[in-house]
C-alpha cells in the first residue's frame, strides 16, 4: 500500500505540526507493506529516516508567496508521480483542487470549534474553515478524528455517518517524562521564572479561557506561594488576556515568557507545581496529558474531548466557573495526599497513549479506505 501524506504544515507550532511529524517518524516503523511518501515543508527538518524504511521525503518550499497555491495545485504532481493509493490529509483540511486520481482520501479533522464558536476567530478565517471543512469532508473516502467529541460534531454539524469515522487518539511523545532538579532549574532560570508556578502551556487565544484562569488564580494567590506562568505564542484577541493580568492584585506575580521550544518543554512541565489548563473546546487536549508524563498534577476543563483524554487522572471542572477553577487549582497545589493520587494517577494515564498506537490505528483507517 502506497501513501502519500501532505505535511506541509509540518511547522505549524500547534499540536497539528506535532502529529504530522510523529506519523512521518513512525508510519514507516510498523508495516513491511507500506511505502509512505511526505510532502514535506523544505524550512522544517523532518525526522530521521533509516534506510530500513520504505519512506520518500518530497522538499516543498512552503515559506513563498505561492505557498497556498502549490498547496492547491502543487500537490497534483506529487501525487501522480507518487502512484500512491491513499492520500492523506492530516491538518483538518483537503485541497479542493487537487485531484487524487485513484487514491484514495483520509482526511483527519482534529475539532470543528470553529464551527460551533466563530467568534473565537477572525471572522475571515472562520468562513474559510467552514468552507473548506465542508468540501473536505465531502472529498474524503475515510475521516480521522481524535476523539470521540470531535467525531459527534462531524455527524451532528457535518452529517458524516458515523461508519465512514475512525477515532485515533494522539500520543505523548518520548521526551515526555519526569526530569531532574538540574534540569528544572536550569529552564527557569533560561526563562526568567519564579522557582513555584501554576502553568498554562498553549496558544493565547480566546477558547483556551485564560481571562477566567487569571481570574481564578488572583483569588487564591494571596494564600498561596505559587505565581501564574502563561506560557506560549499569542493568537489573537490577547489584548483581555494582558488586561486581566494588569487588572489582577497579584499582577507583578504573572509571568508571561513567550513559546517554550520543544527541547525545552518537558523539563517546564516538570518544574510546575501544578498544569492547569481550563480550555472551552479541544479536539483532543495533548498538553495536559504531556504535563501528566512529566509528573505534575493537572486541572482542566470538563468539555469537549478532554474528559476523553485525561480521565479521573486530573481534576476536571466546568471552565466558566472561576470559583470551581480556583478551588481545584489550590487542592491540586496544596492538598499533598491529593497531589500524589494525581500524580501516579497521571503517569499510569498517559503512558496509555503512545505514538505508535496512534500510527497503528492509522494505518487501519488506511485499509479501510481502500475498501471503499
Amino acid at each position: 500500500m502506497r501513501v502519500m501524506i501532505d505535511g506541509l504544515q509540518a511547522g505549524n507550532l500547534s499540536g497539528t505540526g506535532r502529529y504530522i511529524t510523529e506519523l512521518a517518524r513512525w508510519l514507516p516503523q510498523l508495516d513491511e507493506d507500506l511505502e509512505l511518501i511526505v510532502a514535506w515543508p523544505s524550512h522544517v527538518l523532518h525526522p530521521a529516516i533509516g534506510p530500513e524504511m520504505r519512506v520518500s521525503i518530497v522538499s516543498v518550499n512552503a515559506q513563498n508567496s505561492l505557498a497556498r497555491l502549490y498547496h492547491q495545485h502543487g500537490l497534483n504532481s506529487v501525487l501522480r508521480s507518487s502512484k500512491a493509493d491513499i492520500v492523506h490529509y492530516p491538518a483538518n483540511y483537503a485541497p479542493r483542487l487537487a485531484a487524487p486520481g485513484r487514491a484514495k482520501v483520509v482526511l483527519t479533522v482534529h475539532d470543528l470549534s470553529f464551527m460551533r464558536e466563530p467568534g473565537w476567530y477572525r471572522w475571515n478565517r472562520a468562513a474559510y474553515y467552514r468552507y473548506a471543512a465542508r468540501n473536505s469532508v465531502q472529498l474524503a473516502h475515510r475521516i480521522i478524528a481524535d476523539s470521540y467529541a470531535t467525531a459527534i460534531d462531524l455527524d451532528t454539524i457535518l452529517k458524516t455517518p458515523q461508519d465512514n469515522i475512525d477515532i485515533v487518539p494522539l500520543g505523548v511523545g518520548e521526551p515526555f517524562g519526569p526530569t531532574s532538579a538540574e534540569q528544572q532549574a536550569t529552564v527557569r532560570q533560561l526563562y526568567g521564572l519564579p522557582e513555584q508556578f501554576f502553568l498554562y502551556v498553549g496558544t493565547i487565544e480566546p477558547r483556551k479561557n485564560l481571562v477566567r484562569l487569571i481570574e481564578a488564580w488572583s483569588k487564591i494567590a494571596a494564600n498561596l506561594p505559587y505565581d501564574l506562568v502563561i506560557a506560549g505564542r499569542e493568537g489573537w484577541k490577547c489584548r483581555p488576556v494582558r488586561d486581566a493580568a494588569k487588572i489582577s492584585p497579584h499582577a507583578g506575580r504573572i509571568n508571561f515568557p513567550g513559546f517554550i521550544k520543544a527541547e525545552d518543554l518537558p523539563a517546564l512541565l516538570g518544574a510546575a507545581r501544578t498544569f492547569v489548563w481550563p480550555s472551552l473546546w479541544e479536539g483532543f487536549g495533548l498538553p495536559p496529558l504531556e504535563a501528566m508524563a512529566c509528573g505534575t498534577p493537572v486541572v482542566s476543563s470538563n468539555r469537549s474531548s478532554i474528559p476523553e483524554a485525561l480521565g479521573d487522572a486530573a481534576l476536571l471542572v466546568d471552565p466558566r466557573n472561576v470559583e470551581h477553577l480556583a478551588a481545584a487549582m489550590r487542592d491540586a497545589a496544596a492538598n499533598e495526599p491529593l497531589r500524589e493520587g494525581l500524580i501516579q494517577a497521571g503517569l499510569a494515564r498517559a503512558a496509555t497513549f503512545t505514538w505508535r498506537r496512534t500510527a497503528q490505528l492509522t494505518v487501519a483507517a488506511y485499509r479501510r479506505a481502500m475498501d471503499r
